[in-house]
Formats: C-alpha cells, structure tokens, sequence
C-alpha cells in the first residue's frame, strides 16, 4: 500500500510538472515558428533583392550592341552586297543592324534587320528637285541627316560610305557628341579613305593596286602600244586619286601607249558627254573610266556610235559591279571591270564595330580582295560571289 501511494504521489507531481511545461513548450515552438518564418521571409527578400540587382545589370550587358548602316547614296548593287554582308555578320554577333537610306527622292528612312523590333519606323524629309537630282551639297546633308536618324534611334556604332570628306567631318562630329563615354564612337569608313580624324576603321580596295590592275588590262588589251584616256578623275577624291596612280604608274611600263587626257566628270551623262567630245576630236583608243558612272558615260557613247555605223574599236576598262555595267560587259561595250568584295566590307565593318563596342582589338585598315573580270570568267563561281551577291 505504501509503494503504491508514493506512485501515486510522483504520478500526480509529474502531471503537475507536464502541466507546468506545455504552456513554455508552445510558447517556445511560437517562438521558432515565428523566428523560422522571419528568416525565410528574410532569406526570400534577399533573393529578391539579388535577382533584381542581377537583372538590373544584366539588361543593358544583355541587350544587343545596335549598329547602323548608312547605305551609299542612290541603289545599287554594290550597297546592296555590303548590306547582306552586314546583315549576316549582325546575326553572327548577335547584334541588331539598322539600315539608313541616304538618298531616296522621298526622303530618309531607316529599317532593322530584326523584323521583331518594336521602334516605328522613321523619316526625314527632305526637299528636292522638279527632276529628282540633288545638288552635291543637299546629297551631302541628306546623308549627315540619316546619321542623325540612326543615332536617335540608339545607334551605338556607324558604317558609311561617305560622299565627301565634309559630309565626314560633319558625321564624325555627331557621332562623338553622343560618345558620353569618352571611349570613341566606332565610325567605320566603307569604300573610302578621307583624312578625317575620329575614325575607328577603314574597309576599302588598295586603290592604287586596283589602278594598276585596270592600266595592266588596258596594256593588255592594246597589245602594248596605242592612246588611252582617264575618264571620271577627281582632284579631290583621295579614292580616284590613288586609282589614276595606279594607272599611271602602270601604263608608265609601256614607251608606246601615251595617256593623252583627262576629263572630270561625276555623274552618267556629263561622262557620256565628255566621252564624246573626247572621241570627236582625238584618236583614243582606249578608256579608262575611274567609277561606275564613267564607265557607263562613256559605254553609252560607244552604242551611240555602234549604231550609227561609224564602228567601235574603242576599248573600256571600268570599275564597279553596277547591272547595266555587267550588261554592257556581256554586249562586249565594256572589256574589263575592276571589282571589289562588297560582301565582305559589309561583313567586316560590323566585325570591326563589334570588336570596338567590346572593347576588343580593331584593325584600322582592311583591305578587300579584287577582281578583274570580262566576259571570259564573269560566270565562274568565285567571281559569281562577287558580282551577285546572293550567291554567297
């Protein structure tokens, strides 16, 4: 009896101590709970805070490098060969090309390569002509006003083929005012080679070499011996410059063929004009036009003569990659044409923007491969790449 009344006693004392402990043992789990779920709370709202940080810093490293691309003014085959090589080297680095037309008659537009890109498309007016020419001077403006264009619409990079060494300068400026940096402002020179300080890189054909090609293939042409004129030099342009050196200095090799004259001319008809009167009063027998509206100037003046039976011995060595140029090759008006990877300036300017904007080495000059080309190997397959294209 006695051993079952202490039981009782330590029974009834350990209840009373259960008693005691369960109120501290749920205060006790409140307080974890509670201390748990604040921790978490914490914790969540610190991998809030750091996904937001790394987004924040992520975007702008994330979002494509914009490049613009300044189309030679007019169309052409050449503009359109640098835009599909820009194109393709654009998607190649994952970056967003934006084409700018400098020159239409209606105006300025600009349209990304990413059809997806959500900015509207953009104009600039400009004032022309009853005739649809620009004066030089409004050219030059209409391209420096695409620049502009470009730049608003977050170019961080230009490619241009410019028309002038001013119409440079003027680009350069604003390309450098948005430079808020102070790193450079990747401007890369497509097909010319203006002094103008402020310039990343140059894509473009050595000039002088292309020069002597065309004064080896006109030698050629004239069995070494005969007249031969520069139709289309500019005393001012460092690209016509450095061709008629070239042809100089090739024709320089051969004692009996005499370069008799030179006639500045810019445009199709004033060089169609000038071929005339060159052939009306000398005895030429060769032409060596400088650039592309030369050598359609001067083939227009031989059909003229073709068919007035006064007969075309006349032979052409030209410069460019144009369709009617290509036409008047295979109508045999044209000999030889001298002509550059437009393709591949297009694909290594935008290489070269993209290695600026990361800050990678750049090559300040590039030098595109070219071809001579007749009607013999116009249809092989690497001069195909050349003079299309939409073959590569």
């Amino acid at each position: 009896m006695k051993e079952n009344k202490i039981n009782r006693m330590d029974w009834m004392e350990h209840l009373v101590m259960k008693i005691n402990i369960c109120p501290r043992v749920k205060i006790i789990r409140l307080r974890v709970a509670t201390l748990r779920y604040m921790a978490m709370a914490a914790a969540i709202c610190c991998l809030l805070l750091c996904v937001a940080c790394g987004m924040s810093k992520a975007d702008p490293a994330g979002s494509p490098p914009r490049i613009a691309l300044i189309t030679p003014a007019g169309t052409g085959e050449l503009a359109e060969a640098i835009r599909l090589g820009a194109e393709a080297a654009a998607k190649e680095a994952g970056a967003e090309l934006i084409t700018v037309e400098a020159f239409p008659s209606e105006g300025l537009t600009y349209a990304p390569s990413n059809p997806d890109f959500t900015a509207g498309q953009g104009k600039v007016k400009q004032e022309h002509l009853q005739n649809g020419i620009y004066p030089l001077s409004e050219r030059e403006q209409a391209q420096v006003d695409a620049v502009s264009l470009a730049l608003e619409q977050g170019a961080a990079a230009l490619l241009i083929d410019p028309l002038s060494e001013k119409a440079l300068s003027d680009i350069i400026q604003k390309a450098q005012a948005k430079d808020v940096n102070g790193g450079g402002f990747p401007v890369i020179l497509l097909n010319d080679e203006f002094p103008v300080k402020g310039i990343t890189s140059v894509i473009s054909m050595d000039n002088v070499d292309a020069g002597r090609q065309a004064g080896q293939a006109m030698a050629v042409l004239l069995g070494g011996q005969g007249s031969v004129a520069l139709l289309g030099p500019d005393p001012v342009n460092p690209v016509l410059i450095n061709r008629e050196q070239g042809v100089v200095e090739s024709l320089a090799q051969y004692p009996d063929i005499h370069v008799k004259t030179q006639s500045v001319c810019s445009t199709r008809d004033s060089c169609w004009q000038a071929a005339k009167q060159l052939l009306d009063q000398q005895q030429v027998d060769g032409l060596i036009a400088l650039q592309e509206p030369a050598s359609l100037g001067a083939a227009d003046e031989l059909n003229r003569r073709t068919s007035e039976n006064n007969g075309n011995k006349v032979k052409i060595v030209g410069f460019g990659s144009e369709q009617q140029q290509l036409e008047q090759l295979q109508e045999g008006r044209i000999q030889h044409l001298i002509v550059q990877n437009g393709f591949s300036a297009g694909y290594l300017g935008v290489n070269q923007a993209v290695a600026r904007l990361n800050n990678q080495m750049v090559q300040t000059r590039v030098t595109l491969e070219t071809k001579l080309v007749s009607t013999d190997n116009m249809f092989w397959m690497d001069n195909q790449k050349l003079l299309f294209p939409f073959v590569q």
